[in-house]
């Protein structure tokens, strides 16, 4: 009788932890990525960077971050007037008005380098957007952003902005999502993870600075 009573007692903990697994599994399962060529598995296809100011290439010296794809490599060869002179752009996607979104990437500068990044959702012709600045060291990090895009719904289509504020540090990055929802964090071995949440007086209308 103990028996059996022990056996059933463990199949109904086995099946706990299978749920358990299960659901967590269909969790990041219905997290789908908006991003085209997030993690340049066809090298800087979609990617752009300010013409005469900076080179994206496929690094050759950093493993991309959770082993898809590439890492790539943004040298900064000239800074302009303004703080976006460089910036980065990623491949266009769709936000709708009203909606919670997120954006992630990972990114690490020169070695003994600390620089600060302004990345944004930005809408493409009218430059509106919503972010927040980070600060990128010489180790690996993520970085990520959740916000309400109370602008209009695409078209015109909305790109990562990614911009230098005139420093010449060079950077590297891997590894971009962009999702509806909030954040959701990855497991990916051996990397450090740093939550970067909204902040009023960080989070600002983008299109208002970069009009001026």
């Amino acid at each position: 009788m103990r028996s059996t009573i022990g056996m059933k007692v463990l199949l109904t903990g086995i099946l706990a932890i299978a749920m358990l697994v299960s659901g967590a599994a269909a969790k990041d399962d219905e997290i789908e990525n908006m991003l085209p060529n997030p993690d340049f598995e066809s090298a800087t296809s979609g990617w752009s960077i300010s013409g005469g100011f900076g080179i994206l290439t496929i690094s050759k010296e950093e493993d991309p971050i959770g082993g898809v794809g590439s890492a790539v490599f943004a040298e900064v060869i000239n800074v302009g007037a303004e703080n976006w002179e460089p910036e980065i752009h990623s491949p266009p996607f769709p936000l709708e008005q009203g909606k919670k979104y997120t954006y992630s990437f990972w990114a690490k500068a020169e070695p003994d380098s600390v620089r600060t990044l302004s990345p944004r959702f930005e809408q493409l012709d009218t430059w509106v957007g919503i972010g927040q600045d980070i600060t990128v060291t010489d180790e690996w990090q993520e970085f990520h952003f959740t916000g309400v895009w109370t602008d209009p719904s695409s078209p015109p289509q909305v790109v990562i902005h990614i911009g230098f504020n005139k420093q010449l540090d060079d950077v590297w990055f891997s590894h971009f999502r962009v999702y509806e929802g909030d954040y959701v964090q990855e497991d990916i071995e051996g990397q450090q993870k740093i939550s970067v949440t909204p902040m009023d007086r960080l989070a600002t209308a983008w299109g208002q600075i970069k009009s001026r």
